[in-house]
């Protein structure tokens, strides 16, 4: 039997199978590049994603089992900071810890009023009465200071200082120190070609950190609206065709 091959047919339905992957990959970047502001760190969708290969019991184990940090404090409680949440060991088990399940944990500092911990979503706090997210952020590491304060380092903020794991404020010394370094000493590293080419693709090279999402929501909508607006002349075609055919 002959093979009736057409190239346009081909291309036609080729182009409205992968232009879901179009569709999916602009509309993300939009959500991507708002982030904080739209507070999607602190939704959690993962009852309704666990249908998802990458988001399976499989998968889900293996980030369960990638440590970043651990802690053992003075009173011998020890501690392990995962890509997918807190836990607590004990008799030879690891407890996760309800409040940070599925939190990616970077960093763990003991002080004399509790547990600290850099995460993700931000710095939580375990005292007496349980779990507290003392401060929003992207928290990056967290240590404790002779003194009994902490630590810790956040993105876009900078080095906060805490004595009582309630109000964080920015490290002054460390501010000080930073703005008296001489201008000419300010070398940034060496642009490589692979960043160069990541800079390019998310608008970085173009508008600076601050601006890129003005690059990403436009391209992002672009490839929305492409896909969107082909899919439908592509209904319109079969529509018109199916009318031809019957008339």
């Amino acid at each position: 039997m002959a093979i009736n091959f057409n190239p346009r047919n081909w291309h036609n339905w080729i182009s409205v199978i992968l232009v879901l992957p179009i569709i999916i990959v602009g509309v993300t970047a939009v959500f991507i590049a708002h982030d904080d502001e739209l507070g999607t760190k602190d939704i959690d969708v993962t009852r309704a994603v666990n249908w998802l290969p990458g988001y399976g019991e499989a998968a889900m184990l293996a980030m369960r089992m990638e440590v970043r940090s651990s802690l053992t404090t003075a009173d011998g409680q020890q501690w392990l900071g995962t890509k997918n949440g807190l836990y607590q060991v004990a008799d030879g088990r690891a407890r996760q810890v309800e409040e940070l399940g599925g939190v990616e944990i970077r960093d763990l500092a003991a002080a004399p009023f509790g547990l600290v911990v850099a995460a993700k979503n931000g710095v939580w706090l375990k005292h007496a009465e349980g779990w507290d997210k003392v401060h929003k952020g992207d928290a990056w590491n967290a240590g404790a200071r002779p003194d009994g304060a902490v630590a810790v380092t956040l993105k876009d903020q900078g080095v906060l200082l805490s004595g009582d794991g309630r109000a964080w404020t920015p490290d002054v010394g460390i501010q000080t120190a930073l703005a008296a370094i001489p201008g000419e000493t300010r070398v940034a590293k060496p642009i490589m070609l692979n960043n160069l080419i990541m800079d390019l693709h998310t608008g970085k090279a173009f508008f600076g950190k601050e601006w890129e999402w003005v690059w990403i929501d436009l391209i992002g909508l672009v490839m929305a609206f492409l896909g969107g607006t082909g899919v439908y002349m592509w209904w319109r075609a079969e529509k018109r065709k199916q009318g031809m055919a019957g008339a």
